[in-house]
């Protein structure tokens, strides 16, 4: 087996659940990960999808993702909520935080869920999507131990600063941004060294602090535009960490036996469009906007003037007829991991 196998999204979902209720999680939390996991497949945000199961079985065997966690709420007011997510998978706490912050908007208009001390919280773009089609503005954004070399220095200092915008749009297909402040991803990276792919200029430093493209010297991200995305990513550090009381960077850099243990912090915020203004009519002029954005003269014809979001639609139709590439090396490791029953392409 060298090339992709291709599978179906459902029951590829049903066997990444089945897999995780063995693991020790519930079925809702089992299958919150399924659903987030294959929904960046769809996509085509591979980096993000059942690629990170071998990692996230790794995080459980460690205790540092807790199959069963307590969570907790710390504060709630009608508007705001603090929830300590304890070492969670982050797609079931992050369906928790889109819940609750939609639930916060219906009754005020906005709603804002803080969640303290999550794993790896996924493609955002699955929660404000979410929140997107319940007619809603949905932002996500996330903080997690350095990864990325802050402007100017030849370490890593802060996070890549995984951030999510959705808006309604018509026809039930919000409008997506989904990104990091990276110039490229620790997934992106991760599989160009699997497939021993170059890297561009700009977008990698070695151990020592020194620019590469060899990805397999490469080991800090860089961040896109210089200052602009290495200071996003303090700031989101600044606001999803410092503010529920939980450090990441600094305790990263301290004596502490725990500093450099993965986690995460995240918010989840919801503004209701309905009680600012006709929703319909929100959508029709978000259709209006994109197509006055879509029909300026194009550099590329045949790309034409994408939108946020557009290269992951054409996947999901794509992928949702053809099947998902599980690719050969992703193949193997699901092989090798204890699991309900047969994969997915063998049953």
């Amino acid at each position: 087996m060298s090339g992709p196998i291709r599978v179906q999204a459902q029951p590829l979902q049903e066997f990444v659940q089945a897999l995780f209720v063995q693991a020790g999680l519930n079925p809702p939390a089992a299958a919150s990960v399924a659903r987030a996991l294959v929904w960046a497949d769809l996509r085509g945000i591979d980096t993000h999808g059942i690629s990170r199961i071998g990692s996230y079985m790794a995080l459980l065997d460690k205790g540092i993702m807790k199959a069963q966690p307590s969570w907790r709420v710390l504060h709630d007011t009608p508007a705001v909520q603090v929830f300590d997510a304890d070492a969670s998978a982050g797609a079931p706490a992050m369906d928790h935080a889109v819940e609750q912050a939609a639930l916060k908007a219906r009754a005020l208009g906005l709603g804002l869920v803080m969640v303290r001390g999550t794993t790896h919280t996924g493609a955002l773009g699955c929660f404000t999507q979410a929140l997107a089609r319940q007619g809603m503005v949905g932002v996500a954004l996330a903080a997690s131990i350095p990864l990325m070399a802050y402007h100017g220095a030849k370490a890593a200092g802060v996070s890549t600063a995984p951030l999510s915008i959705a808006v309604p749009g018509p026809d039930d297909e919000p409008l997506i941004l989904d990104m990091a402040s990276g110039a490229i991803s620790m997934g992106q990276l991760r599989a160009a060294k699997q497939s021993n792919t170059p890297l561009a200029e700009g977008q990698a430093l070695d151990a020592q602090g020194e620019p590469t493209t060899d990805a397999q010297q490469a080991s800090i991200v860089l961040p896109m535009a210089g200052p602009k995305g290495s200071g996003l990513a303090l700031m989101f550090e600044l606001l999803c960490s410092l503010v529920v009381g939980n450090p990441i960077i600094a305790d990263y850099f301290s004596d502490k036996p725990a500093g450099r243990r993965h986690r995460q912090n995240a918010w989840v915020l919801a503004v209701d469009v309905a009680r600012f203004g006709d929703l319909a009519h929100y959508q029709q002029e978000v259709a209006r906007t994109v197509a006055a954005i879509a029909g300026l003269p194009s550099r590329d014809a045949q790309q034409g003037v994408r939108m946020p979001g557009e290269r992951g639609r054409l996947s999901l139709q794509r992928r949702l007829l053809e099947g998902i590439p599980v690719p050969a090396a992703v193949a193997r490791e699901l092989a090798e991991l204890p699991r309900p029953g047969a994969l997915p392409w063998a049953a």
